[in-house]
């Protein structure tokens, strides 16, 4: 079977709907991201492009421990509780700055029509 953009996006669109919060952690804690939780989950809204890519981008995070290193991210369906939906490592500057503020400027999960 062969799914095209406009299955992948209605797909894409219905877990950016799902997803409503990130959390940052300490360290990469997958695949069930329940360890190394550091601060508050932020709630955030994603994108979807036209084959299916959900974005998530300058999603800021504040109240961490100074010059926390951030070794991964993950997405859940609520604040607190809720159902983990997988996460990552992020690339680039990945270290709060001295009064606990990072920033996720962009995450991006793709989808590929066959």
């Amino acid at each position: 079977m062969t799914l095209n953009d406009a299955a992948l996006t209605t797909g894409a669109t219905a877990i950016k709907n799902e997803i409503t919060h990130i959390q940052v952690h300490s360290t990469n804690a997958g695949p069930t991201w329940a360890t190394g939780a550091v601060g508050s989950r932020v709630a955030s809204t994603g994108t979807v492009d036209a084959d299916g890519d959900i974005t998530w981008s300058n999603v800021a995070f504040t109240g961490l421990p100074a010059n926390q290193a951030i070794g991964g991210i993950s997405f859940w369906t609520a604040s607190t509780g809720g159902s983990n939906r997988g996460g990552g490592v992020p690339t680039g500057d990945a270290t709060a700055n001295a009064v606990g503020e990072w920033t996720l400027t962009s995450w991006t999960e793709t989808s590929t029509a066959s």
